[in-house]
């Protein structure tokens, strides 16, 4: 007869008597629902827009290649037929522009129309250095977050800006001022041992209107021209004002001028001792070149502000102004005598020397 077998437990470890095993603290796995499907729009919106896509690290040419163009689908290639240039095309050729002396017919235009859908893309553009050049500069503006919602919201609201004459990009001369103007620690002498006149103009750029008027650089009976040629319009704007008086304490410039395209002001307000303005003679008061320039052209009426290119009011103004000895005299210029002193550029640059 068998015997019965005898339970067989795992002797107890001695350690399990002196430091018991710690509890078992592992959760269950929770359930999750299933995720939802990613939709293919969002995904591309965000491959080309997010700094973190996978299109900024990754070789474009591994992805943009004749092989990937291969797979695409006639409808497909149509539409992205209509972006690539006249030389992605099988049997392009270059054809001379009809202003080039070596054209025998001159009344033959070259024009670039759309390519039809059933001609060839040459698949060697897209190893081309040209089109490589393109590509990784759009890789450059992911990742700089150019191709953001957000960004493109601010161009579009600044470009709106542009074209209302809401807003204006600061002239480029003024931009390198206001960032190179600061004390330097070292100034570069030249050879005479003074300070180059570049140098000279970034720092005087911290020097506002108001201080000329303050130091007596600008006095009352001086006459402010602005002279700006707009090339694109084919409109040269001259016109002048007239400096009426100085605030004591804020020194801010009223002026006189006239309204619409005249440019030069009634004989009575130029006199040593000018008469009460009359008529349709304007006031304004003013603290910046910019200021009066955008004055002057409102009051010219025949440059809209949206169609005004930036430009350092600084050099687009000169100063008049009489002699001490000079006599009070109709010359011919429409400003009875006075002289031209320069551009409030060169008179600030000026003062900023002789201080």
């Amino acid at each position: 007869m068998d015997r019965p077998r005898r339970t067989i437990r795992q002797p107890v470890r001695l350690i399990d008597t002196v430091i018991p095993s710690p509890p078992n603290t592992t959760r269950p796995k929770r359930k999750t629902t299933q995720d939802a499907p990613i939709d293919p729009a969002e995904q591309l919106h965000t491959l080309l827009t997010s700094p973190k896509s996978g299109l900024t690290t990754m070789d474009i040419s591994d992805l943009i290649n004749a092989a990937s163009w291969n797979i695409l689908s006639a409808e497909s290639q149509n539409m992205l037929k209509a972006l690539l240039p006249p030389t992605a095309f099988v049997g392009f050729n270059a054809v001379i522009d009809a202003d080039h002396p070596s054209v025998v017919d001159g009344d033959a235009m070259a024009v670039d129309s759309l390519p039809p859908a059933n001609e060839v893309v040459d698949t060697a553009v897209f190893t081309d250095p040209h089109f490589l050049a393109a590509a990784h500069t759009l890789q450059d503006h992911i990742y700089s977050g150019w191709m953001t919602d957000s960004h493109v919201r601010k161009v579009s609201k600044y470009e709106e800006g542009i074209r209302t004459g809401t807003l204006a990009a600061p002239w480029k001369d003024e931009v390198w001022e206001r960032n190179n103007g600061g004390p330097r620690p070292v100034s570069v002498p030249t050879n005479n041992g003074t300070v180059s006149s570049s140098e000279r103009a970034g720092q005087a750029a911290e020097i506002k209107l108001v201080t000329l008027a303050q130091e007596g650089v600008l006095q009352v009976g001086d006459i402010i021209v602005l002279k700006r040629n707009f090339s694109a319009l084919d409109i040269l704007v001259e016109k002048d004002a007239i400096i009426q008086a100085i605030h004591p304490k804020t020194h801010a410039l009223t002026v006189l001028l006239e309204p619409g395209p005249s440019t030069h002001l009634p004989a009575s307000l130029l006199s040593p001792h000018p008469s009460s303005p009359t008529g349709l003679t304007q006031e304004a008061v003013i603290t910046s070149p910019s200021q009066l320039e955008t004055v002057l052209l409102d009051n010219d009426g025949r440059v809209e502000r949206g169609k005004r290119p930036n430009g350092n009011a600084w050099k687009s103004m000169t100063l008049w102004r009489w002699r001490s000895t000079a006599p009070w005299e109709d010359v011919g210029d429409g400003r009875w005598g006075r002289e031209n002193h320069g551009t409030l550029f060169y008179l600030r640059g000026t003062y900023y020397h002789e201080r």
